[in-house]
């Protein structure tokens, strides 16, 4: 019990950490991207989202090392295996220089080919000199980021969170005052890269502080063959799932830009930044969990890790759930109130925005797993057969319905991993039947249709009222109605139950300890 109490502090830590950036940072970048609408055009909005995924396609050259390496240093951080840490942080090193290089190269040769992605390129100043410098953030990432992963797969990632808020109120401040003085695009970036370049040297400082080996040669330090055949076959595995993500993440601005236009890739990105902002609250708590799933599937005990995974399926739901009725009932309101009616997009564009969300916040628990227990190769493939399948019907309907489109070829293609991630970790890492999982899945649809049905209709039957009203109406109305059919759903479950008891264990923990220092 003292070993959960301990990872779950840590993940705790982790959380409160991560909580205090997001809020600040998020905050920040909302009133940066109210202010960025005021002073330029539409066309730089989008710009910004589209050179943001063309980068993304130089991202795969970083091939999933980063989450290999991740992989291999659980049991070593658990063991203090000194020299294997150090062994591992010397070939991720070399890597990430490898990766710098050749991703400077490729972006260098992409250069001619920018205004392929671009249906119209009007309006558009300097685009050669805005990717270069897009291009340069990406490469000064990969030069100085890589002992991040350290701090990270040891639980301590909270220690570093002052100096990024730090840096991340910075850039936002710097970048809000060159908007409002110099109302210039290029400058606004070039902040970004300076403050970009100081965050990455004071957190290796403190890493190198926190990890004084590190500062060590690490070129004494090499990997056996058999560790790094194990990492080859894990990166190879990777790749696929690497090209997979970015195709989910990237292909719709892509394809939004050639198709329909980059001024509608603007208007899609002012709900993009909204959901990114309210997924990163939740992540922060499943991100901070993957660490302790690799300490428990290290030590081989199955059955604890998939208690943790039914706890972690279930908070999913519950807050994804939640922020999908949330969506759905306040997006276009809110988004006329703050960037005006022609931003607002149709409603049936906000259900599949609203619902991909969603589908992707469900598969977080099976790939959590998945990745804790180095299951890479295993569904190599499914990313590759996704990423056909999004591409292919998101062109077509592109042409035919535009945005909605686009969008509903990617809710298709999501249904891929939600059906075979979960096949895999109860056969590989629980070893039990997959088919409680999907029964339970379609008792969460089930809830989730009928707190969206209530709440939808329940909001248009009230109707229009002042708008800042009308918002805090929508508000309640989505809290307690997902509230009420979430908690009547699964009051009675043991995950609720084991969640609840795992709550209050941590406050009489936190309260011993309290009065113990006390006394």
């Amino acid at each position: 019990m003292v070993g959960d109490f301990l990872r779950t502090l840590n993940s705790l830590k982790n959380v409160i950490g991560n909580f205090a950036n997001n809020i600040l940072l998020n905050l920040l970048r909302f009133v940066s991207r109210i202010i960025f609408i005021r002073v330029l055009s539409d066309v730089y909005l989008g710009v910004n989202g589209l050179l943001s995924n063309v980068l993304g396609l130089l991202a795969l050259s970083e091939l999933g090392i980063s989450t290999a390496i991740s992989y291999s240093l659980y049991r070593p951080l658990s063991d203090n295996n000194v020299n294997k840490i150090k062994a591992l942080m010397n070939f991720y090193q070399k890597a990430y220089r490898v990766i710098a290089i050749v991703i400077l190269l490729l972006g260098l040769i992409l250069l001619p080919f920018l205004p392929w992605f671009i249906k119209d390129t009007n309006g558009i100043e300097n685009l050669n000199i805005i990717y270069l410098i897009f291009l340069a953030n990406m490469v000064i990432g990969y030069l100085f980021s890589y002992k991040r992963t350290l701090i990270t797969a040891d639980q301590q990632n909270y220690k570093i969170m002052p100096i990024v808020m730090f840096y991340s109120f910075l850039t936002t401040v710097l970048q809000i005052s060159v908007l409002l003085i110099f109302k210039n695009y290029i400058i606004y970036l070039l902040m970004q890269s300076l403050c970009t370049v100081l965050e990455n040297l004071t957190v290796n400082h403190y890493i190198n502080k926190q990890y004084p080996y590190l500062k060590d040669n690490l070129k004494n330090n090499k990997l056996d063959k058999s560790e790094f055949k194990e990492i080859s076959t894990n990166v190879k595995a990777l790749m696929f799932h690497k090209a997979g993500s970015y195709v989910l993440s990237a292909s719709d601005n892509i394809v939004i830009s050639k198709f329909i236009g980059i001024v509608m890739v603007g208007v899609y990105s002012n709900y993009v930044l909204i959901v990114n902002m309210i997924n990163s609250f939740i992540t922060v708590l499943i991100n901070n969990v993957t660490a302790s799933f690799g300490n428990l599937i290290a030590k081989d005990d199955a059955k604890k890790s998939m208690s943790v995974f039914d706890e972690m399926n279930l908070i999913c739901f519950i807050l994804y759930g939640g922020a999908t009725v949330c969506f759905i009932n306040l997006f276009n309101p809110f988004i006329d109130l703050v960037f005006g009616e022609k931003f607002v997009l149709p409603m049936v564009v906000v259900f599949l925005i609203s619902f991909n969300n969603f589908l992707v916040g469900m598969n977080l628990a099976p790939i959590t797993i998945q990745s804790a227990a180095g299951l890479y190769n295993n569904d190599r493939f499914v990313p590759l057969i996704q990423s056909f399948v999004n591409i292919v019907i998101s062109v077509v309907l592109a042409l035919k319905i535009g945005i909605a489109g686009v969008l509903l070829g990617t809710l298709i293609s999501q249904f891929i991993p939600f059906i075979v991630k979960p096949i895999i970790a109860y056969k590989y890492v629980f070893k039990e039947k997959v088919s409680v999982y999907f029964k339970e899945e379609m008792k969460q649809f089930v809830l989730l249709f009928l707190a969206v049905s209530i709440s939808y209709g329940l909001v248009l039957l009230i109707g229009d009222h002042q708008i800042i009203l009308d918002l805090a109406i929508r508000l309640i109305l989505s809290f307690l109605i997902s509230f009420v059919v979430f908690y009547l759903g699964y009051r009675k479950s043991l995950a609720f139950v084991n969640i609840k008891n795992r709550i209050m264990f941590i406050i009489d923990r936190i309260r011993n300890r309290k009065a113990i220092n006390n006394g």
